[in-house]
C-alpha cells in the first residue's frame, strides 16, 4: 500500500493544493496544503502518525463546483462537518453541515464527490488504516481484541453523538507538539474508537429490545422510500403506520435506530436536499422553491434552510450563482 504521506500528496495536488511550509500555525504538528488562488482559497491540515492513523482539518472553499475523484485503500473514517455543500457517492448522500459521516474505504473504489463553489468546506476527521485496527490493536489487546470495522459501518450520520462531536472539537482545538502531541492524539483516537464501539453493542441491544424483524426492517425501507418520494407532501403518521405495519411509538423508535434520524428530520433533510438544486440550477423564485418542497410559507422553508445550512436561502443562491 503507497504510504499516507505519498497517498495524500498525490490527491491533493490533483486537486489544487500544494505543499505550504508556511502556514502550520495553528496547527505546528500538521502538514499544510494550501489551495491555489486561481482554484479558491483556505487550507488542508493533515496530521500522520506512522502509517496508523491520519487527523485531517479542512477550512477551504472553491471558487467553481469541483468533482474529486481518487483511488480508496483501506480505512475505518469519521468527518464532522460543520460547514459543507456537495454529494458523496458509491453510496451517494449528500453532504450535511452540523453532521457526522462514517466511512469505510475498500480498496477496489474510487471515491468520488462534489463539492459546490463559494461554500465554505470546514471540518475535523481522523482515519485509521489496517495496520492500526487490524494489527495495532490486537498487539495491544491479545485476547480481547474485536474488529471495529462492523462498528464504524453500523455508524449512523446525523448529530445524535455528542460524545464524539466533542471528542473531534478537542482534538481540533489541541495546540500541543512533540512528543505529548503523540501520546495526545493516539489516545483520542482511542477512545474515538471506543466510543463508537460502545455505541453500536448500545444500538444492537436497543434493537433487540424493539424486536425487529427482517420482515420489520424492509417495511422501515419501504417508509423511507415512500418519504424519499413524498417529501413535499403532508404525510400523516397512520399512512406510515399501515406501511411499516407497526405503532406510532414503535415506528418512531425503530425509524430512528435504522436510519439514526427521526421521522421528521429525514423528511427535513430530503425537502432541503431538493431545495438547494433548485437554487443553484434554476431561476425560481424563493417562494416557488419553498412550495416545491412541501412549505406554504416562505418564511417558514427560510427558518428550516437556514437551520441545516447554516444560510438563509437567497445567502446559499448568491454565493452558489
Amino acid at each position: 500500500m503507497k504510504h499516507l504521506k505519498e497517498m495524500y500528496h498525490s490527491m491533493l495536488s490533483d486537486g489544487g493544493f500544494f505543499l505550504d511550509n508556511e502556514h502550520r500555525q495553528p496547527y505546528n504538528e500538521f502538514t499544510c496544503y494550501t489551495l491555489q488562488a486561481d482554484k479558491g482559497q483556505g487550507h488542508f491540515w493533515v496530521y500522520f502518525y506512522e502509517n496508523m492513523f491520519e487527523i485531517t482539518i479542512r477550512d477551504f472553499l472553491f471558487l467553481d463546483d469541483i468533482m474529486l475523484e481518487c483511488p480508496e485503500p483501506e480505512f475505518l473514517s469519521v468527518t464532522y462537518y460543520t460547514s459543507v455543500s456537495g454529494e458523496e457517492f458509491h453510496p451517494y448522500r449528500q453532504l450535511s453541515p452540523n453532521s457526522l459521516q462514517a466511512q469505510i474505504g475498500q480498496a477496489d473504489k474510487v471515491y468520488q464527490a462534489i463539492y459546490h463553489k463559494n461554500i465554505p468546506l470546514q471540518s475535523i476527521s481522523f482515519t485509521i488504516m489496517p495496520e492500526f485496527y487490524q494489527r495495532y490493536l490486537q498487539q495491544k489487546f491479545p485476547g480481547e481484541y474485536i474488529d471495529p470495522s462492523e462498528a464504524f459501518r453500523k455508524m449512523q450520520i446525523g448529530t445524535d453523538f455528542p460524545e464524539l462531536i466533542v471528542l473531534l472539537k478537542q482534538i481540533e482545538g489541541y495546540r500541543g507538539t512533540g512528543l505529548t502531541a503523540k501520546m495526545f492524539y493516539e489516545g483520542k483516537i482511542l477512545e474515538a474508537v471506543s466510543l463508537i464501539m460502545e455505541r453500536a453493542k448500545s444500538n444492537q441491544e436497543k434493537k433487540k429490545k424493539l424486536h425487529l424483524t427482517e420482515q420489520d426492517q424492509e417495511n422501515l425501507s419501504a417508509v423511507a422510500a415512500y418519504l424519499d418520494n413524498h417529501y413535499a407532501f403532508s404525510v400523516p403518521i397512520e399512512r406510515l403506520c399501515r406501511i411499516s405495519f407497526m405503532g406510532q411509538t414503535k415506528l418512531k423508535a425503530a425509524f430512528k435506530e435504522c436510519f439514526g434520524c427521526t421521522l421528521y428530520d429525514y423528511i427535513l433533510q430530503k425537502r432541503i436536499g431538493q431545495a438547494q438544486h433548485l437554487l443553484m440550477g434554476t431561476e425560481l423564485s424563493i417562494a416557488e422553491i419553498a412550495q416545491a418542497v412541501g412549505y406554504d410559507r416562505p418564511e417558514s422553508f427560510a427558518k428550516q434552510f437556514q437551520r441545516v445550512t447554516g444560510l438563509l436561502p437567497r445567502e446559499y443562491r448568491r454565493l452558489i450563482k
